[in-house]
């Protein structure tokens, strides 16, 4: 998926080999979300899988424009439309999911 931000384009993509989710400017790997599936646990409010978020950074050169958010956003948004619900340990991604409560039916 492209992104414009100011005049910029990034590519949003998931690398599921890698269970990440990326964002690149001009080809190069500037930010990502690490994750992991794992099977619905007693403790999920979800009966399928679960994907957990573990980790999101973007390249500090790079900070300040809302790369992050779009990233979390998409890999969300993914993650959704793939008929998972998802938990996290990302700091990031708690964060997010606190400011974006259109995901809270997605969260186990």
């Amino acid at each position: 998926m492209e992104l414009e931000i100011s005049g910029e384009t990034y590519t949003l993509a998931e690398e599921a080999d890698r269970s990440r989710f990326t964002v690149s400017h001009e080809g190069k790997v500037i930010g990502l979300v690490d994750y992991i599936d794992r099977a619905a646990s007693p403790d999920d409010t979800a009966e399928s899988a679960v994907r957990a978020f573990t980790h999101t950074e973007v390249s500090p050169s790079y900070g300040g424009r809302g790369i992050a958010a779009e990233l979390v956003r998409f890999a969300l948004e993914t993650s959704a439309e793939a008929g998972l619900t998802f938990r996290t340990t990302c700091s990031y991604v708690k964060g997010f999911l606190q400011k974006n409560t259109e995901f809270e039916k997605y969260v186990a």
